[in-house]
């Protein structure tokens, strides 16, 4: 894969290296039938298809791309045959306008037992059924899935296995995957067997898995370092950090959240970073809600917790440069940020331990955040700069960021450990004199919004790279970004923010920006394809043995 990439032109390789899935892949599918790259198209719009079977636009393409005398091709136009034509479905509407998931589903579940073989009812059921809120039963949504017929079987059998992976039900998943990968050759359906078998304990299973689904799609790097990385055992790995750590909370008037946040923190090993301190920051919030929770806090934690109350709000970066300022904080060789929304597993400073040792040169870890209500999508990962150039002297956007967790549910494939342009601030590592020598975060991009991203620009610019560990994994309390949308209290604020990071930098900053990450990027890249290379070959034929054949099963990952 490294070869072929370096005969690409640059900006599809640099869409290959960031891959993605189903929708996620459109930019690079796209990307690879402009640039004339006729078995790579034919090979990114079959795994387009795959990744969303009941996509008749994207079944057409493979059927026009590949022909109706081979049998994907053949199976592709069967598909897109069997999608109705869209018609007005003004009750549907309104449900979508208020973002009512349930009510959605249950009236496309409801569309389906009428015209149980029409695949465009199929396709928006299965992409609303993984947005249910967290402890949705879709069992009845599964077996609709599950009892499909004919040219429909493959299909639906991925898609209830994914359902039944997403509710946590991976002896069921593997059942139904195990049917769609042999129904034909197919990397999606082996991708989301192996995660199924690794849920279950069956790592020699799940690598079998991966490395029959890796045959069959070369070009995908999120199951190449995914592979890499369950193969080198780095999805389970916990270290210690070396050296002391200073977790860092501010919080702004919201005493329910810092509260939950608190007895998450409360539960952390603290033997991954011996002598950690906490520090608070109460950024003026009205009233004696947030103290109350302070003090409450205080029993609990002992010397370990100092916390801070300013008297004004003074936004998120005065309030991050306030706390990096302190001498506890000062004094610490690491320091990690953590939003009062942010729940944290136990053994999160484990887990980033994990990525200091694999990557001690980062200029700043970033982790994997699901939503506490929606686990089944990431909210926050990886990020990676495309530069736009702009018309001289011309106000614009200088680059987009591609992140691809943002087009499909997260059954395990964002479970890896790569470098890239932007992690989140929801929940960061940094070095102690890494982030005292970048000059804090920027005040203009007070109150908040944008400074962590600006911050991690500088540092690519000073010739570091951030790291993202999808191997931790954070839940976020409360939906990210809801007052951003257009309407919404914050989205005014949020554009001009934009608007200052863009014009911040010049096009030839951003270009210089954007190499430094897409050459840490394509260094990982190699190293996992290196890793991989000694590895025994994928089976030829067959969807392996089952999830618990290693004598694992039982144990979760």
């Amino acid at each position: 894969m490294t070869g072929l990439a370096a005969t690409l032109p640059r900006e599809l390789a640099r869409l290959l290296a960031i891959g993605g899935t189903g929708a996620g892949l459109v930019p690079v599918r796209d990307a690879a039938l402009a640039a004339g790259q006729g078995a790579l198209a034919d090979a990114l719009a079959l795994a387009v298809w795959q990744d969303a079977p009941f996509d008749a636009a994207a079944a057409r393409l493979v059927a026009a791309r590949l022909g109706t005398a081979s049998p994907a091709g053949q199976a592709a136009a069967a598909v897109a045959a069997a999608a109705s034509p869209a018609e007005p479905e003004p009750y549907f509407d309104r449900l979508a306008a208020r973002r009512d998931i349930v009510r959605m589903v249950a009236y496309l579940l409801a569309r389906h037992h009428k015209t149980p073989d029409d695949a465009g009812v199929l396709a928006r059921l299965a992409t609303f059924a993984p947005m249910l809120p967290a402890g949705s039963d879709t069992r009845e949504i599964e077996a609709a899935f599950a009892g499909l017929g004919g040219v429909l079987v493959g299909p639906g059998r991925l898609v209830a296995g994914e359902l039944a992976l997403l509710a946590g039900r991976a002896g069921e998943a593997e059942a139904h995957l195990r049917l769609a990968a042999t129904d034909r050759p197919n990397g999606a359906a082996a991708f989301r067997l192996a995660e199924a078998q690794l849920a279950q304990g069956g790592r020699e299973a799940a690598l079998g898995q991966f490395a029959a689904a890796l045959r069959l799609r070369p070009f995908d790097r999120l199951l190449a370092a995914r592979f890499a990385d369950v193969a080198a055992g780095l999805d389970r790995q916990t270290v210690p950090l070396p050296g002391s750590v200073a977790v860092l909370v501010y919080c702004y008037n919201s005493p329910v959240l810092l509260a939950r946040t608190l007895d998450a923190l409360a539960a952390t090993d603290w033997t991954y970073a011996q002598g950690a301190r906490l520090v608070v920051l109460d950024n003026g919030s009205p009233g004696p809600a947030v103290a109350a929770v302070l003090a409450g806090a205080a029993a609990r934690f002992g010397e370990r917790l100092l916390t801070v109350r300013l008297p004004v709000n003074i936004g998120a970066p005065a309030a991050r440069n306030w706390l990096a300022a302190l001498p506890e904080v000062r004094a610490s060789r690491f320091v990690a940020y953590l939003d009062d929304d942010a729940l944290v597993p136990p053994d999160w400073l484990g887990r980033f331990g994990a990525a200091v040792a694999a990557c001690p040169g980062a200029g700043v870890w970033g982790c994997r955040v699901r939503g506490l209500a929606a686990p089944a999508y990431v909210q926050s990962g990886d990020a990676h700069m495309l530069p736009t150039p702009r018309e001289p002297g011309m106000l614009g956007r200088g680059f987009e960021l591609a992140r691809p967790w943002l087009s499909s549910p997260d059954w395990g494939q964002f479970g890896l450990a790569r470098s890239c342009a932007s992690v989140t601030g929801c929940c960061h590592l940094f070095a102690g004199s890494v982030l005292a020598g970048l000059g804090g975060f920027d005040l203009r991009f007070s109150p908040t919004q944008y400074d962590d991203l600006d911050h991690d620009v500088r540092l690519l610019l000073s010739g570091k790279t951030p790291y993202y560990w999808g191997h931790l994994t954070v839940l976020h309390a409360k939906a990210t970004g809801a007052s951003g949308h257009v309407g919404g209290a914050g989205w005014g604020q949020g554009f001009a923010n934009q608007l200052k990071l863009h014009g911040k930098y010049d096009d030839a900053a951003i270009a210089a920006a954007a190499d430094t990450a897409f050459a840490a990027l394509a260094a990982d890249c190699a190293a996992k394809e290196a890793s991989l290379s000694g590895r025994p070959a994928a089976p030829s034929e067959g969807p392996g043995e089952p999830g618990r054949a290693d004598g694992e099963g039982g144990r979760g990952r």
